[in-house]
């Protein structure tokens, strides 16, 4: 019987992408949900869902392993920027437990569904610079 292959084989790093453009153009356009390579077309076929590669440049985007990295730079900039928020808050005004526990956590849930989104742009900019892929896909 064949040994299992090592899970760390499943993610290569290749060499050097085609990618041209700076760091701070694959940056935006990921934020802003394009391309990174081109800029041209959608990254997204659905809310979270990546295309799996690009139809004008032919970037392969679905094989960019984004799994958990978005998820935790995203929590990291909503938690410091709500703690804040809570803080001044709670300081300047009074409101019940209850409420403000809701609101907040209503607040919460709403600015992780959008930052999640452009944090998973800009990582999947990122790997496609560094030329990080996953073949198993």
């Amino acid at each position: 019987m064949a040994p299992d292959p090592d899970p760390a084989a499943a993610v290569t790093i290749a060499e050097p992408s085609a990618v041209t453009a700076g760091w701070t153009t694959i940056l935006w356009r990921g934020l802003c949900g394009r391309c990174p390579q081109c800029g041209r077309t959608k990254l997204f076929s659905g809310y979270l869902k990546v295309r799996h590669r690009c139809e004008v440049c032919g970037a392969p985007l679905g094989e960019m392993p984004a799994d958990d990295t978005p998820v935790y730079v995203a929590m990291v900039i909503i938690m410091h920027i709500m703690a804040v928020f809570i803080t001044a808050f709670i300081y300047f005004h009074y409101i019940p437990g209850l409420l403000a526990s809701a609101a907040w956590l209503g607040l919460l849930i709403l600015s992780c569904c959008i930052v999640l989104r452009l944090v998973k742009g800009a990582v999947i900019g990122i790997l496609l610079k560094l030329g990080v892929y996953d073949r198993h896909i």
